[in-house]
């Protein structure tokens, strides 16, 4: 019954959408510097005095926007001109994932984290992965990609209950199996604009595994009729970073592309033994979009994004025989890529109502080669692959000055095969979605929004995730937010059908297929505020996530000749049939709805633009996570996070500079049943970056990562590594920028 009123609402606003007023009027205008040149890119804000409704329109090549259909007000008789003067202050940030439409930071009903380019750019870094890892209340693991896949946290939140997007669609490398990860360090930035982080239950918009946030890639948009860069940078490991990035926008038809080469030599904390904590690698990166507008009305717009990446390292793997015939010691060659391709056409049936439709399909396939250490023989072959396909559309219309409503459906299929990783080798789940929002201006300075959405899964069931949230500004520097979402995730087809076997160890792991959903409540409240001159800024955000059903990894014990394993799977709510793949005389995990968690905690962050060039900028986290049966505190989390930056930048000159920290405290790594714990130390981390710019679009930059070479205090011994960090790290490059404007 619930998805029927759904429906009905979305076929409303269809029926809605037509119903524009012949009385409407136009805004025009042009963006320029003040020496008369056209700002394109620029963001132009409409807002009615009223009502509060903001109307958001970016300028085009030529510097010019336009604001149509707008409600009959005083009509000027000339096009309106704004001139731009350089100011030290700090730049006005507009966000789209937060509610699948763009709005002002300050306007937001949730809290929304935002890295632009130009952060980006003054870091130094080449992935994303290491990106987010400088993000208040987000978490990742450094040295990653030499050490393993770049998983991330929100808010005390795992990479399992994390959704990652690519301009909204959602990224694959075969999460279901890898413990929910996506390796963010396989992500480069040539083609980022932005990086939004989405904190708090979103699978209102979203869907499954949108219980933590949302981590969305916002990719380039031609602007320019030309623009070209090329980058090249070494480093010691042997890293070597060589990328080219185009951009052209010809009358109807733009693009952007992207081609890398990456590569790091790996590195071994402990020479005394055989096994590298990071492998080396390589990996091309390729991406390409076009965008064509046929008419003021219509555009379609395609994209490719593909990487191929090859590492090569040791490790401690199965012995076929039994020591000192086979050490288990051996050398792995893994192969992976991923390819993503995505068509989108948006149309405006008038200047109140646009529709678009979205076709995405993307795939994931690793292959895993490795040697003996003893004898050199080569190890069976081992494989991964998925295979995920989607298909929405989705209806805007802005209803009067007041209501501004979105609804859409998406039907997605998601298929696995591979080795030794799944029962029957494959696992398919298919998922059939309605959603709808209105964001509501109920005075000039009160916006409410409230929103749904209904997922079917073929393999579990049904699943509402409903959402509201409220903004009031009470100035125009000062805004209070409160936000509450449900969130769901679907058991992945990891857990419902995995079926892996260790012989090295003795254990098993068993999907099951009779796991329900996880399902989270979770509460933002926070503000936003500025001084008066825009100088500086302050954040404050109070966050508490529950989640009920969480999925865990539970031991049923040794597997005895005499278990009678179909009572033993019944009596724990999985079914029997799955006791084909059971073996008999190892351990057995499997997979069940066991715990309950809560995180919840606050963060602050906060920024001053300096006289002489300089910026000082920090954040502040402070997270309780708990099991909520026991109340013991969960693993792999930091109570405690902090950041803090200075920054310089002399235009005249074209120098810039910033020192960056980072600060964690200890953090559990692992718990016994008991609630003994073991500790990992807390650790901090400096990194410094420079740039100066030469004549002709030359750039040259360096930094030096990890300052003060802080390492795991059992890095060189025979301990164990909880942090595989290489130390300090350097790199120097140069950068090749040509602009060609109107």
């Amino acid at each position: 019954m619930a998805g029927k009123r759904l429906f009905l609402y979305v076929l409303s606003i269809f029926i809605l959408a037509f119903g524009v007023n012949a009385q409407s009027i136009s805004i025009k205008g042009r963006v320029e510097d003040s020496a008369k040149k056209a700002i394109p890119g620029a963001t132009v804000v409409l807002r009615n005095q009223k009502t509060g409704l903001e109307r958001i329109a970016a300028t085009d090549a030529a510097g010019q926007f336009a604001f149509n259909a707008l409600m009959p007000v005083e009509d000027s008789k000339t096009d309106l001109v704004f001139v731009l003067e350089p100011e030290a202050v700090r730049e006005e940030v507009t966000v789209v994932s937060g509610s699948r439409q763009e709005e002002l930071r300050e306007s937001l009903t949730t809290k929304v984290e935002v890295i632009t380019a130009d952060d980006i750019k003054k870091t130094g870094y080449e992935t994303v992965g290491e990106i987010l890892r400088e993000i208040p209340g987000v978490v990742t693991r450094r040295g990653s990609e030499t050490a393993g896949a770049a998983g991330e946290q929100i808010q005390g939140i795992d990479s399992r209950q994390v959704l990652v997007l690519n301009d909204g669609q959602p990224i694959v490398g075969a999460r279901g199996i890898k413990s929910g990860v996506i390796n963010l360090d396989r992500q480069q930035i040539g083609r980022v604009e932005s990086i939004e982080v989405v904190k708090g239950a979103s699978s209102a918009l979203y869907g499954s595994d949108a219980i933590g946030g949302v981590i969305n890639i916002i990719t380039k948009e031609p602007t320019k009729p030309f623009t070209a860069t090329l980058t090249a940078a070494a480093g010691n490991f042997g890293v070597a970073d060589l990328r080219s990035d185009f951009g052209f926008k010809r009358d109807k038809l733009g693009g952007v592309f992207s081609f890398g080469r990456h590569k790091n030599n790996g590195f071994d904390l402990n020479p005394n033994t055989y096994i590298t904590e990071g492998a080396g690698y390589h990996r091309y990166d390729l991406y390409g979009k076009l965008k064509y507008q046929f008419t003021d009305k219509f555009s379609l717009l395609g994209f490719a994004n593909s990487y191929w990446n090859e590492s090569l390292g040791r490790v401690q793997g199965e012995p076929v025989e039994p020591p000192p015939l086979d050490n288990g010691l051996q050398t792995n060659n893994v192969k992976d890529n991923s390819q993503n391709y995505g068509l989108t056409a948006d149309w405006s049936i008038n200047d109140r109502t646009a529709v678009q439709i979205r076709g995405y399909y993307s795939r994931y396939d690793e292959v895993v080669r490795g040697t003996r250490q003893m004898n050199g023989a080569p190890i069976p072959e081992g494989n991964l692959f998925q295979r995920y396909g989607k298909l929405d559309a989705t209806i805007s219309h802005l209803w009067g000055e007041r209501h501004f409503i979105q609804a859409g459906v998406e039907v997605a299929t998601d298929r696995y095969s591979g080795i030794n990783r799944l029962q029957n080798d494959r696992a398919k789940a298919d998922t059939r979605v309605i959603w709808a929002q209105d964001k509501i201006n109920i005075v000039k300075r009160l916006t409410f929004t409230i929103g749904g959405r209904f997922d079917h899964h073929s393999i579990f069931g049904s699943a509402g995730s409903p959402k509201f949230g409220l903004n009031y500004k009470v100035t125009d520097w000062a805004s209070f937010r409160a936000s509450w979402g449900r969130g769901f995730r679907a058991p992945d087809l990891g857990q419902l059908r995995y079926r892996f076997a260790n012989p090295s160890s003795f254990y098993q792991v068993i999907g099951n297929p009779n796991l329900s959903p996880e399902h989270s409540g979770s509460w933002q409240i926070g503000g936003e505020f500025t001084t008066p001159n825009r100088k500086g800024r302050l954040g404050v955000n109070y966050f508490r996530n529950d989640i009920r059903n969480l999925i865990n990894s539970v031991s049923l014990g040794f597997i005895t000749p005499a278990t009678d394993i179909p009572a033993l799977l019944t009596a724990n709510g999985i079914d029997p049939e799955v006791s084909q793949f059971v073996q008999r005389n190892w351990l057995l995990f499997v997979y069940k709805n066991t715990a309950r968690a809560y995180t919840t905690g606050g963060e602050a962050d906060a920024s001053y633009v300096l006289p002489f060039g300089f910026t000082v900028s920090g954040a502040y986290t402070y997270l309780d996570a708990r099991n909520a049966v026991n109340k013991f505190y969960l693993t792999g989390r930091n109570k405690h996070q902090g950041t803090a930056k200075l920054a310089y930048d002399n235009v005249r000159y074209g120098f810039s500079a910033n020192l960056r920290g980072s600060f964690y405290s200890r953090w559990i790594v692992s718990q016994t049943v008991a609630g003994v714990n073991t500790y990992a130390p807390g650790f901090q981390l400096w990194d410094l970056y420079g740039s100066k710019s030469l004549p002709k679009g030359f750039d040259i930059f360096g930094s030096i990562d990890n300052l003060f070479d802080s390492q795991d205090p059992n890095t060189g011994t025979a301990g164990s590594i909880f942090r595989p960090d290489a130390g300090r790290t350097f790199r120097v490059g140069m950068r090749w920028s040509f602009d060609k404007g109107e």
